[in-house]
């Protein structure tokens, strides 16, 4: 019969993910999770519901075990809630701050992050079309290619200003648009930087 540690081994090897990354995102050595692993170090009970968390299990699951991919979601689906301040380009492959932590349905990529929308420049003048209002929580996903349409986080100009618009080229030019046309649109330059793409959104009822 496999141990704890034997477990989330097992799980941490099905969701290819390395030491070095489960450990960075619990907070702990690499040194500390290898020996949790071998069963040489024990496991307190919140650093233990911490690892089933990130490992997308239900903490019964790696006590009894056997856990399955298709009956859990992916590790990747774990997203950090952060502040605008803190999005910029040179912060996005480093350690962020979360304010919290949420939970995106479907797969995504390693550094998906999420913001809450602080305005109502993505918010439609036009009925029943896509809104973004004030309070809704969009998912930013680094990795995913950029194209014509793609509502996008980006950094405008030298300031350290980040703004969520509409992706779009027009005439070998490209522009980022707001929805709410009371707002200037911006024409993407060499200054410019584009952070991600918008995957997904939630909003509270």
């Amino acid at each position: 019969m496999s141990s704890i540690g034997e477990r989330i081994r097992a799980r941490r090897k099905e969701l290819k993910q390395s030491q070095k990354t489960i450990s960075k995102r619990l907070g702990i050595d690499r040194s500390t999770l290898a020996k949790i692993e071998l069963g040489t170090t024990e496991i307190g009970l919140n650093r233990f519901c911490d690892v089933a968390e990130l490992l997308g299990v239900c903490p019964a699951s790696l006590l009894k075990g056997p856990v399955k991919v298709s009956d859990t979601a992916s590790v990747h689906s774990r997203v950090p809630l952060i502040n605008w301040d803190t999005v910029l380009e040179s912060g996005v492959d480093e350690e962020i701050e979360a304010k919290d932590w949420l939970y995106y349905p479907k797969q995504c990529g390693s550094r998906t992050f999420a913001l809450t929308v602080s305005n109502d420049s993505m918010v439609s003048l036009h009925p029943n079309s896509k809104s973004y209002p004030t309070g809704t929580i969009i998912f930013v996903d680094p990795d995913l290619p950029i194209k014509a349409g793609s509502r996008v986080i980006a950094q405008v100009g030298n300031a350290a200003q980040v703004t969520f618009k509409e992706y779009r080229e027009d005439g070998g030019n490209i522009y980022l648009i707001p929805i709410n046309s009371q707002y200037p649109t911006t024409t993407v330059d060499d200054d410019t930087v584009l952070i991600g793409t918008i995957i997904g959104s939630f909003m509270a009822e």
